[in-house]
């Protein structure tokens, strides 16, 4: 299937393209070991696609191409000038408390999660699922954008590593691109989640549903319902979170959409 051309996003949160020729019918890029997310383009065209870290600094990433021989490409990434970036303060009240200060108890569950999510966010398989089509899980209004800081009852935390969509409870949430559920379950703090695979290192995720509809292993299409939204975990509404990883690295989901704001 043909592929639809990404972006050049050099800049925290955002894909680094790394354009190439080459012969072979499946050339392999890598940055340090981990392998990185191939596609043509057309004909001899192909692109090699990296995620940079929200935290990362301005300076020069390389990666590798190996077909024929083995070549080093290099890219240099540049840290935006904000004077003021924005920041999110998330008041939990009641129940809600524990997500902001967890007990023992809570922390242990918080312990054992945390691996079982880590696999899923650095899940990769050769196959190639999604041809860069992506379209929107839901079309509820954003309420918290991607790379957003946010505070929980005034206390710091990681910058927003996905996008927020407002909906009612029970709202389908449809597959934007085709690929295949590695993980379903509920957690912590993201509740009832599902993460896809589209193949190559890029990971999508969906948190917070109210009903999980698609099983672990199962493959579905563009489209397809996998959930509903929900109001689980760490949520003050209902609403659903929508994260993706490219090569272990988190990225702004709507670059996927051919939206580089």
């Amino acid at each position: 299937m043909a592929s639809i051309p990404i972006q050049h996003t050099p800049y925290p949160g955002g894909i680094a393209v790394f354009n190439f020729e080459s012969n072979r019918s499946n050339p392999k890029a890598f940055y340090r070991s981990i392998p990185l997310y191939t596609q043509r383009i057309e004909g001899r065209h192909w692109q090699a696609l990296l995620g940079i870290p929200l935290m990362e600094k301005s300076g020069t990433k390389s990666i590798t191409i190996q077909d024929f021989s083995t070549r080093t490409l290099s890219v240099e990434i540049k840290v935006p000038q904000v004077k003021k970036p924005a920041k999110q303060n998330i008041k939990l009240k009641g129940k809600n408390k524990k997500y902001v200060n967890p007990n023992a108890a809570h922390m242990d569950r918080i312990i054992k999660e945390r691996d079982i999510l880590g696999k899923a966010r650095v899940f990769y398989s050769d196959k190639i699922l999604s041809n860069m089509s992506f379209s929107r899980p839901v079309s509820g209004v954003t309420t918290s954008p991607f790379g957003i800081r946010r505070l929980y009852n005034g206390q710091p935390r990681r910058p927003h590593t996905g996008i927020d969509y407002a909906g009612d409870t029970g709202t389908p949430i449809k597959a934007p691109a085709d690929g295949t559920v590695i993980l379903a379950g509920n957690y912590f703090f993201n509740g009832n989640a599902i993460f896809l695979d589209h193949g190559q290192g890029l990971i999508s995720v969906y948190i917070h549903m109210d009903k999980r509809i698609a099983k672990q292993g199962q493959r579905v299409k563009k489209g397809e319902t996998i959930g509903t939204i929900g109001q689980t975990g760490r949520a003050t509404g209902p609403h659903l979170h929508w994260g993706v990883y490219l090569n272990r690295t988190v990225v702004n989901p709507n670059l996927l959409l051919g939206e580089t704001r």
